[in-house]
């Protein structure tokens, strides 16, 4: 049972592993049809991984209402959802425009799923601001420098921040919004690639852990 439960998922994983990371250095049609392969298979993988989420996210939700636990009554709001967004969406088979008319679905995204996505990004807003105060908070010259990025790409980005800047500092002949657009093409661009790559080398890094078996997670807990 135990070789069953440990060798044979990381022998899997060591070969279909190596097999794929060497199909995308392979220029031949053997590697062509075996990543078509692959993909199909990892469509099909995906598709039943999100149905067993769902399962196991109308199941969590039923037992917090069978329990009446506290806040139960959202749990409702998770099946009344669903059903409201699958009805319409199986009625209209899944066309959203019907011509120039909007079909059950389509106005469900419109008016429903379009405000509740906005509600969403507004609570978010105030976490960001939160987030940004304690960030900017001045304890260290790079915590100095991002302060004054940000804040002159805040004054730059608002009318009333380009009056007072030409109010103010007109006299130097340099807009704001010059400063902004080096800011954004030269700084973040390069702060953005440095991310870039260091999420790069830690994608390599991770998956050639999980292709030889040292990193073992995604085998559960036993």
């Amino acid at each position: 049972m135990t070789f069953i439960k440990k060798h044979i998922p990381l022998a899997l994983c060591f070969i279909f592993g190596v097999l794929t990371l060497g199909s995308y250095y392979v220029p031949n049609k053997a590697s062509e049809n075996y990543l078509e392969v692959m993909n199909k298979w990892e469509n099909i993988v995906a598709g039943f991984a999100f149905l067993l989420g769902l399962f196991s996210l109308f199941f969590s939700h039923y037992n917090k209402i069978r329990r009446k636990v506290d806040g139960w009554g959202y749990s409702l709001f998770v099946f009344v959802g669903f059903l409201i967004m699958v009805i319409p969406a199986i009625t209209s088979k899944g066309i959203q425009m019907d011509g120039a008319t909007l079909t059950g679905l389509g106005w469900n995204y419109r008016f429903l799923f379009n405000a509740l996505s906005g509600t969403m990004f507004s609570v978010l807003a105030f976490y960001i601001v939160s987030t940004a105060y304690r960030a900017f908070r001045i304890k260290s010259p790079q915590a100095g420098v991002l302060f004054a990025a940000a804040f002159i790409l805040i004054v730059g980005k608002v009318p009333l921040g380009q009056i007072m800047w030409e109010k103010t500092l007109g006299w130097t002949h340099v807009g704001i919004s010059q400063i902004v657009q080096w800011l954004m093409e030269v700084p973040v661009v390069a702060g953005r690639r440095g991310i870039m790559m260091g999420l790069a080398i830690g994608g390599i890094v991770t998956g050639l852990k999980i292709i030889f078996g040292i990193e073992r997670q995604y085998m559960g807990k036993d």
